[in-house]
């Protein structure tokens, strides 16, 4: 089981969004996802609860709990036992002990970020943190840059510069873009299953075609680490 881990120790910086993004997408390639939650706040399992209702959850995925260190050693050891393809951990804000933990197993780091001045500093903030624990602790793991948000059309000039900041760290060629399909997982549920009930109602065609490409784009991003990892 591979452990996929969204950190930043700023609150909004858009981690459950792209770990529900990346989870949509594991499914519906037929991978088994575990999702481990240190957010105490809950958003994940309240995903799953809203998703259900919608009758849009992929069994193929689970959420545990995993906001103290008994809970998420617990959680790691079930769903390694029931044979999950990936994890995908949510850190919470801040640096403590968990994160720490989450951190250091993890074989895949995303920084996710929004591209202001202030989203860009906390990012910049985490990856150096991330790079000092694991060569502290002499460990590897791949880490990048998410960038969140991003407008469809063209950038503002203070955007450009936010990117450019930040363009010399590992970072991934798609980014996540500011759809409706990505801000509105949490209430509609997973990308996938929300995409294939609009594709069979005429009226939502449009929105279906919007819900098609936001599943093209998080796919590529998906894809890249399952890759990566495997390698």
């Amino acid at each position: 089981m591979k452990l996929i881990t969204c950190c930043s120790f700023k609150g909004g910086a858009g981690k459950t969004t792209a770990l529900m993004a990346l989870c949509s997408a594991l499914t519906a390639n037929e991978k088994t996802v575990a999702l481990l939650e240190a957010d105490v706040n809950r958003p994940l399992h309240n995903w799953m609860k809203n998703a259900v209702e919608n009758g849009t959850w992929d069994q193929r995925c689970s959420v545990f709990a995993a906001e103290d260190l008994p809970l998420l050693e617990t959680a790691y050891e079930d769903a390694e036992s029931r044979g999950f393809d990936y994890a995908l951990a949510d850190t919470h804000g801040g640096s403590s002990e968990l994160n720490n933990t989450i951190i250091a197993s993890s074989d895949f780091l995303l920084v996710p970020t929004m591209l202001t001045p202030l989203d860009i500093d906390e990012a910049l903030s985490t990856y150096r943190y991330i790079v000092e624990l694991l060569v502290a602790e002499n460990l590897h793991a791949h880490t990048a840059i998410l960038q969140q948000r991003v407008p469809v059309s063209r950038i503002t000039t203070s955007q450009r510069a936010a990117s450019d900041t930040i363009s010399v760290l590992p970072q991934f060629t798609v980014p996540m873009y500011d759809r409706d399909a990505f801000a509105s997982m949490k209430r509609r549920g997973m990308l996938h299953l929300t995409h294939s009930g609009m594709k069979s109602n005429p009226a939502m065609r449009m929105t279906a075609r919007n819900y098609e490409t936001a599943m093209d784009e998080i796919g590529k991003l998906g894809a890249f680490l399952a890759e990566t990892l495997e390698i």
